[in-house]
């Protein structure tokens, strides 16, 4: 049984935080750590992606779960991949029977994760499509979610709903982080469907505390919103940091903020 739920950022198949989890967390079969989407896990869907896992499997004890960001396939479209019940988030998610401590949230669902409703919301648009087309890189046309599929989550699954978390790759429109833009993507180009549906979905539920990864930083964007990258915490330090602000108006001098925490 999972009792001990942490979450990170993007990796892109690059592990190194794992390396530094005190032993006790590597070795725990009740601990799992939730990644914000780009895990780099189902990326070249070949041996590549097999390696990984096998070394992913063999090294650490603890379960991992990924929301789907943009630089990844949907599991659906992965081979031997199977829709499970999974007890320890009280939800349906995608498993492969080769690496079962390995698993995959489905795009649009809610689970109980420990003490705690979680919304979840996968897929992003990737700024670089244009020059992973021009380079035959790859890139993934069903990245975003379907018009079916966004419709699904405003008006079936998150409407009204009152939630502890959000967990999503992107995040809504209102809350880009736009100072970390990067210069040399033209932002005309860029499709804003995913945010501007995330915006949507903002103001049909409530969620205390909505954590997401994309845009590569770790720092604190709103009271109650947070972006992660590198930085693995635990969901409890979460929730209690922002209990603790909402009641005291406190928090850790030294968490770094963005440039619009302190907007009215």
């Amino acid at each position: 049984m999972i009792r001990n739920f942490l979450v990170t950022g993007d990796c892109h198949a690059e592990f190194t935080r794992f390396k530094n989890y005190d032993k006790e967390i590597q070795k725990d079969p009740e601990t799992a750590v939730i990644i914000l989407g780009d895990a780099g896990l189902n990326w070249t869907l070949d041996e590549h992606d097999a390696q990984l896992k096998n070394f992913l499997s063999k090294r650490y004890n603890f379960r991992i779960y990924c929301v789907r960001g943009n630089h990844e396939a949907r599991p659906a479209n992965v081979p031997g991949m199977k829709l499970i019940y999974d007890d320890d988030v009280h939800g349906t998610v995608w498993m492969q029977e080769k690496w079962p401590n390995i698993r995959y949230f489905k795009d649009v669902s809610i689970y109980n994760i420990g003490p705690y409703s979680v919304g979840v919301i996968g897929g992003a648009y990737s700024v670089d499509k244009w020059y992973r087309l021009d380079k035959g890189a790859i890139w993934y046309e069903d990245e975003q979610l379907t018009q079916e599929e966004r419709d699904h989550a405003l008006n079936d699954v998150f409407n009204g709903i009152m939630l502890n978390f959000m967990l999503t790759h992107t995040c809504p429109i209102s809350w880009e982080p736009t100072d970390l833009f990067l210069g040399y993507v033209d932002q005309s180009r860029v499709d804003k469907t995913m945010e501007n549906f995330l915006e949507e979905v903002k103001e049909k539920n409530f969620a205390n505390v909505w954590l997401f990864g994309h845009y590569h930083s770790d720092r604190l964007e709103r009271p109650g919103v947070q972006q992660l990258f590198q930085t693995t915490e635990k969901l409890d330090d979460i929730w209690n940091r922002w209990g603790r602000y909402r009641r005291k108006g406190e928090l850790d001098w030294w968490l770094p903020k963005s440039p619009m925490f302190y907007a009215k």
